[in-house]
């Protein structure tokens, strides 16, 4: 079976926005702006968002949307 071209660059792709809006939504509750509830409501719709995205994706970009759900719900405990 032939690898899937894009799950180099989807993964890259979300390692560097994950990285990029943690730091931001980290410092907006560090700094005040966001409370913890709104902090919670973020991940929460970031999670809705992506299982909209998802589709009926190969196996093997199905396994990376899979890995994203468990580290934005692990936010959520």
């Amino acid at each position: 079976m032939e690898d899937d071209p894009r799950i180099p660059a989807i993964a890259a792709s979300d390692l560097v926005s994950a990285s990029v809006l943690a730091s931001l939504i980290g410092m907006l509750g560090a700094k005040g702006i966001l409370s913890d509830e709104e902090i919670h409501e973020i991940y929460e719709r970031a999670l809705l968002l992506l299982e909209e995205q998802q589709g009926d994706d190969s196996d093997e970009l199905a396994k990376v949307y899979e890995a994203a759900r468990s580290i934005i719900e692990a936010q959520l405990r």
